[in-house]
């Protein structure tokens, strides 16, 4: 073993070195990418939702503004115009809430890939970070 580490110079297992800490490195980035994704993608499914309870208000209020014309007298079309935007501010929430459950489900996704490849790979990383002594090239193990 002697004869391995003389071999190398103080360089040489610098840089090897090097090439495991920016695997290290690659594999935490990985794992805080994946969870944050998750995270802004869940932040953004409860913006839909904010912004659908909000339109469902308005669309109330629409109808509410609606009926009272029509107790006001106002011409019916008018009136009709009214609850007709009404129902298309309700026809849409339904697309929003399905766009809000698939930005969840997409959440999900990446949370459940970062924990797979944690555990995956979570384990041989710190490992590998532990060794005492450099790994070897990445071309070795990838024949593993």
């Amino acid at each position: 073993m002697h004869e391995l580490n003389s071999a190398h110079s103080t360089g040489e297992v610098v840089a090897d070195s090097g090439g495991v800490i920016s695997r290290v490195v690659r594999y935490g980035i990985l794992l805080v990418q994946l969870t944050a994704a998750g995270l802004r993608l869940r932040g953004l499914s409860e913006q839909v939702r904010e912004t659908y309870r909000y339109v469902e208000g308005c669309s109330a209020s629409v109808d509410r503004l609606a009926d009272q014309m029509g107790r006001l007298s106002v011409d019916p079309d008018t009136v009709g115009e009214h609850h007709g935007a009404a129902t298309i501010m309700r026809a849409v929430l339904a697309d929003a809430e399905a766009m809000a459950e698939a930005t969840e489900d997409l959440a999900t996704s990446f949370e459940q890939t970062a924990a797979a490849h944690e555990a995956d790979y979570g384990s041989v990383a710190a490992a590998a970070n532990a060794m005492p002594v450099a790994m070897a090239d990445a071309e070795f193990y990838s024949n593993r």
